[in-house]
């Protein structure tokens, strides 16, 4: 897989969203429409983020441009026009590689896209939030549940790489309507995801509806458990992971503080370490014999993280669970990514057996 284009974000303002909305602007002070910004901004990101890779040392390649955080396609008509010819101009002078934007369901469904895709278009993030009625009428999003997966559909035929936005934990939602609603998304073929779990924001939709306490966000603990389960069923699926986690202050305009809600800068961590908790000692249960005392995990070096966990915390618990003396991680590079093996004994890389490689089946 190709490395990824570093991103010259310019954050939209939410405001003229379509209604229910969760982080859109409850009696804000400020019009929305002084927040645009001038697409004198589209140039600046670009330049920043190739300062930047001059800084690293790093060789100067063209960059994505993220035009994303409120729904472009609902921005008045002239600011929208003036920001899209700018991001297509450096698209057209080699200093972009494409442009990635965001639009909801109804926008996708509505837009130009073979327009967009002429500018220089490539990705198209949505919101899709929930799949479940009860939530999206307690939101107040006036659109049918099958709308996003519509739109997805949509996106996929015009050949826009399509990425769908979960927001766990929203009023009305429990685990099994959040875990039902990713197992319905995947029908669509979304490419990729972010699983973001819902925060009460200062001066937004989901804001306003924390302060009466008419809705508890989850907790930490709740968050990690239901984004375990998503994740495993977007990944069994082939969607690709992008984030875990909302990060108002990256991915908002203004970064509204959290009042409420499952906040971590370390969510995804979090995440895929109870991921890989539960696989390793899946692992360890079909080598496991008894009166076993060591054992050797094996995983690729970018997933050793993961396997440790905060504080080695997976290690103690996976000891503590099957009364091991010793528990040893060894990171190997020809170790397939996002697979894990368990021997017993504490091994050395050169007495680890060579991964085999699955057949292809004939067509």
């Amino acid at each position: 897989m190709s490395a990824r284009p570093p991103i010259a974000a310019i954050p939209l303002p939410h405001g003229f969203c379509h209604p229910g909305c969760p982080y859109c602007p409850v009696g804000a002070q400020v019009p929305a429409e002084a927040l645009v910004p001038d697409p004198t901004a589209v140039a600046a990101a670009v330049d920043r983020v190739r300062d930047r890779l001059l800084l690293a040392g790093k060789a100067l390649v063209p960059v994505e441009i993220g035009l994303y955080g409120g729904d472009l396609w609902q921005l008045p008509r002239g600011p929208r026009t003036d920001l899209l010819d700018a991001a297509e101009w450096e698209v057209r002078r080699g200093r972009a590689s494409g442009i990635r934007i965001t639009a909801d369901p109804l926008s996708v469904l509505r837009a130009p896209l073979n327009e967009f895709r002429a500018r220089g278009v490539t990705t198209v993030e949505v919101p899709v939030h929930s799949l479940d009625r009860r939530v999206l009428r307690r939101l107040g999003l006036r659109h049918d549940p099958r709308a996003p997966l519509e739109a997805i559909g949509r996106l996929n035929r015009f050949r826009l790489r399509s990425v769908a936005h979960l927001t766990p934990g929203l009023p009305a939602s429990s685990h099994r309507s959040d875990v039902a609603s990713a197992e319905t998304l995947v029908k669509a073929r979304p490419r990729a995801a972010r699983v973001l779990p819902a925060l009460a924001l200062e001066g937004t939709l989901l804001g306003s509806l924390h302060r009466p306490h008419a809705w508890h966000p989850m907790s930490l603990r709740e968050a990690i458990s239901t984004c375990r389960h998503v994740v495993a069923r977007l990944r069994a699926a082939g969607t690709e992971l992008i984030r875990v986690g909302l990060q108002p202050e990256v991915d908002l305009l203004r970064g509204p503080p959290v009042v409420a809600g499952p906040f971590d800068p370390a969510l995804r961590l979090r995440v895929e370490a109870e991921l890989m908790r539960v696989r390793a000692a899946e692992a360890i249960a079909r080598s496991f014999r008894l009166g076993t005392r060591r054992f050797t995990l094996v995983v690729h070096p970018r997933e050793e993280s993961w396997l440790r966990g905060p504080c080695s915390g997976n290690l103690l618990s996976l000891r503590e669970q099957f009364r091991l003396v010793d528990l040893r991680v060894l990171p190997l590079e020809e170790q397939p990514s996002g697979e894990l093996r368990a021997f017993e004994g504490l091994l050395e890389p050169a007495d680890v057996p060579p991964v085999r490689r699955r057949r292809k089946k004939a067509s």
